[in-house]
């Protein structure tokens, strides 16, 4: 094609004018490759397909349920309801250590912790002279305390009569006598006596003697224990107690 502004024939590839550069006519049309399209359009579907993948791996794991659950708040109660109720009690009730629900002494048992009235003792006693006498009475006060401590206090003072015979015989106990304790299968088991008190004898000729009260050692006593009410057995022993306190 020649050029109309220097008459020069020859032109470039963007159709200018190889002398002047004079635009003669079109560029030639670029040839474009015919893979390109469809090579993009193959990237993008890999990458989706990679992302995808991705994406179930991290959700699904091993088929366990990992769901996390929200936290709930905490149901709100009004004031002056039993759920709003805190601390304990002002002092134990006369109940507490007969409740079924009453937690174990270190003792071993909650239901012989309080204050015990003898209303009736029956016991083989042995004179000096060694006759074996069964003897009665009552009125002795036996504690004991939630800690493993059985103290038994005469008051006034605990007479046991009986008679072996045509003889009569009185024993007099006055003071008191302490002891640790434990309760094991049903059974009281005493420990440690301490005694303080005088201990006499009377029989049908007078007084006998008068002594200090013997710290005697007891073997274990059979426990039957209620609400009210508690007996206490041995090898020539009998008492049928009263509560009259509930703890000490």
């Amino acid at each position: 094609m020649r050029c109309p502004r220097c008459g020069a024939t020859g032109v470039d590839a963007q159709g200018l004018c190889l002398r002047c550069g004079l635009r003669i006519g079109a560029p030639p049309p670029v040839q474009r490759n015919p893979l390109l399209i469809p090579g993009i359009a193959f990237a993008v579907v890999a990458v989706l397909m990679i992302a995808a993948v991705i994406v179930y791996a991290a959700t699904s794991g091993d088929g366990s349920d990992d769901t996390v659950a929200a936290p709930t708040a905490a149901p709100v109660t009004t004031a002056g309801t039993p759920e709003t109720t805190v601390g304990p009690s002002v002092g134990p009730s006369p109940s507490d250590s007969t409740s079924p629900g009453a937690s174990p002494s270190p003792s071993g048992d909650p239901c012989i912790v309080g204050v015990w009235l003898e209303e009736r003792h029956d016991e083989d006693l042995t004179t000096p002279d060694g006759t074996v006498v069964t003897v009665h009475g009552g009125g002795t006060f036996q504690r004991y305390s939630y800690d493993g401590v059985a103290f038994f206090d005469y008051d006034n003072g605990l007479r046991l009569a009986g008679t072996k015979g045509s003889s009569r015989y009185e024993f007099l106990f006055t003071g008191f006598i302490s002891y640790t304790y434990r309760v094991e299968n049903g059974e009281i088991i005493y420990s440690n006596p301490r005694a303080q008190g005088t201990e006499l004898l009377y029989n049908d000729n007078g007084h006998v003697y008068t002594r200090n009260l013997s710290a005697r050692n007891l073997p274990p006593r059979k426990l039957n224990c209620g609400n009210v009410a508690m007996n206490l057995t041995s090898a020539g022993l009998n008492i049928d107690l009263k509560r009259t306190s509930a703890r000490q």
